[in-house]
């Protein structure tokens, strides 16, 4: 089959399907913190000729991804659909995988890992080896920044990326029952992903591309498993951040 033929039965992205888009990219440009870090990087002065940096500055810089990310998921009509307690569970269950993905895109974004002092900013959290994952992680993102964008809209409705029940407060998550709430949001965004794959080329390399990003948000969900998990600075700084937060309104799509 010729790719002019699989491109004649490719769904197309209707106007709405580009305006959904469009919202994504502009909610998210809204609230990305990239100009603010790459400003504060600057007036940071290291201890030491040896880029040795305090671990409250590194804490303080991931802080504002963190915050960027909930605003950016808060603005999503979707999430503002849902009740305060069924907002709180999603993100109890998903805000670790859509902090690492969204972290690594931001130090992909403002090309944190060009320069050693940079690097030495993240090694009082991430230490050496899991800093090391991490560049390597951001080295295979794509180009487009759409897709990331839409990846973690579709990440944000997951039924569940990474839970563990260590408080034994799992019978209180307002959506153990009731995951299915979340399938159609998941499924707008997935879709939305494949026909944005397909139109960016042709059938055979969005088949190629989506394999690809499937194995990337694995990777970097296995990444955030493993960091949270023997990492105790990282495991207490995530559980307070996610403990801390409170129902806060933000404009639709982060518009005034």
């Amino acid at each position: 089959m010729t790719t002019t033929m699989m491109n004649s039965n490719d769904p197309q992205l209707s106007s709405s399907e580009q305006m959904l888009i469009a919202n994504i990219n502009y909610a998210f440009d809204t609230f990305s913190p990239i100009d603010e870090i790459q400003q504060l990087i600057e007036q940071l002065n290291p201890s030491s000729a040896n880029f040795q940096y305090d671990l409250s500055q590194t804490l303080g810089i991931i802080t504002k991804f963190y915050y960027s990310l909930e605003f950016f998921i808060r603005s999503i009509p979707d999430f503002k659909i849902l009740t305060p307690s069924e907002q709180k569970s999603l993100f109890e269950r998903n805000m670790l995988g859509i902090f690492s993905l969204g972290t690594l895109f931001f130090l992909h974004q403002s090309a944190f890992f060009q320069t050693t002092a940079n690097e030495c900013l993240l090694l009082p959290l991430y230490g050496p080896d899991r800093l090391q994952q991490a560049k390597h992680i951001c080295r295979q993102f794509h180009s487009d920044t759409i897709i990331f964008k839409l990846l973690l809209v579709a990440l944000a409705f997951s039924s569940n990326c990474y839970t563990l029940d260590r408080q034994c407060t799992i019978s209180k998550d307002s959506l153990l029952l009731g995951t299915f709430r979340l399938l159609g949001s998941q499924n707008v965004y997935v879709e939305l992903i494949w026909k944005y794959l397909i139109r960016q080329s042709n059938h055979f390399s969005a088949v190629q591309r989506f394999s690809c990003l499937t194995k990337q948000i694995l990777d970097i969900l296995q990444f955030s498993m493993d960091l949270y998990d023997t990492n105790s600075v990282y495991r207490t700084f995530i559980d307070d951040l996610i403990a801390s937060n409170e129902e806060i309104f933000v404009p639709l799509w982060g518009k005034l």
